[in-house]
């Protein structure tokens, strides 16, 4: 099969779309990021307490 080579995003002719994100759209991936390892981490920490918790097993 052949390979196809990948371009870099253009906006249409005519649009005022930017080729690349932003500070601010940047920021809000980033953040986004964040909050999701948090609340995994978040999770994980509440399943570990239950875990090593016997008074909290009946709950």
């Amino acid at each position: 099969m052949a390979t196809h080579p990948h371009h870099r995003a253009r906006a249409a002719a005519g649009c005022p779309a930017l080729a690349r994100p932003g500070p601010g759209t940047k920021l809000l991936i980033a953040a986004q990021w964040g909050l999701t390892v948090l609340g995994i981490f978040c999770l994980i920490g509440v399943a570990v307490v239950i875990a090593t918790t016997p008074e909290a097993w009946p709950l």
